[in-house]
């Protein structure tokens, strides 16, 4: 079965960035539904997350295009600033030392030679997740107001003090569940269409089997008489 994976577009990287996402989509999930068996603090730290990744969310085109030098000294020492500021906006910062591994993880090309085909795709997929995040942000501050709060009501987040815990306002903030709602998406559909392509893959792999169907060409002479 592992024969059928194709490594050379699907890297291990590839495996452990959705992993990563995958434990973010459910972490939100648990979190939009059932908030109160979690700290309250990783609300506020969840939608603070989600504005870091407007800025981080660039980082995967900028480490495929530059030189190693501007990577591992310009733009690596940049989003360390990046990684403090949001450190000092979050209550929690175990969620903060899992997202980092994600972003070393985007950064991989600062510190690799990878083929040239490699990098292509890498930046063509990280422009889509910025277009995504763009187009995503829009669509959930738009229609915050029919965004369902589950169990992220205004009772709860009263009844548990999360007001009093936040360090900062605006929507996202005082709305947790719009960017927890938008967290869920941004990171869920990656990882369902890339189980999707790993089991169309499958299925390719398996109609393209050696000796299932042979085709013989045969070439009709015509004689004239």
């Amino acid at each position: 079965m592992l024969a059928n994976l194709n490594f050379n577009r699907n890297s291990p990287f590839s495996f452990i960035e959705y992993g990563f996402q995958a434990y973010y989509a459910y972490v939100f999930l648990m979190v939009w539904t059932h908030p109160e068996l979690h700290p309250v603090s990783l609300i506020n730290d969840l939608a603070v997350l989600m504005a870091f990744e407007f800025i981080m969310v660039h980082s995967g085109v900028f480490m495929a295009v530059m030189p190693k030098k501007w990577s591992l000294f310009v733009f690596f020492p940049l989003y360390g600033l990046f990684a403090y500021s949001f450190n000092e906006s979050v209550v929690n910062t175990n969620i903060l030392y899992i997202y980092l591994l994600t972003v070393l993880n985007r950064m991989r090309f600062a510190f690799s030679n990878v083929a040239p085909e490699v990098r292509v795709y890498q930046m063509g997929k990280s422009a889509a997740k910025a277009v995504f995040y763009f187009f995503l942000i829009l669509a959930v501050c738009i229609g915050n107001s029919i965004i369902p709060p589950f169990g992220l009501t205004n009772e709860f987040l009263e009844k548990s003090h999360y007001f009093q815990t936040v360090k900062s306002s605006g929507l996202f903030i005082e709305k947790p569940y719009v960017p927890i709602c938008m967290g869920f998406i941004y990171y869920a559909l990656p990882v369902l269409y890339f189980v999707y392509r790993i089991i169309k893959g499958f299925g390719k792999k398996e109609f393209s089997q050696p000796g299932k169907l042979m085709f013989s060409r045969t070439t009709v002479k015509s004689n004239k008489f």
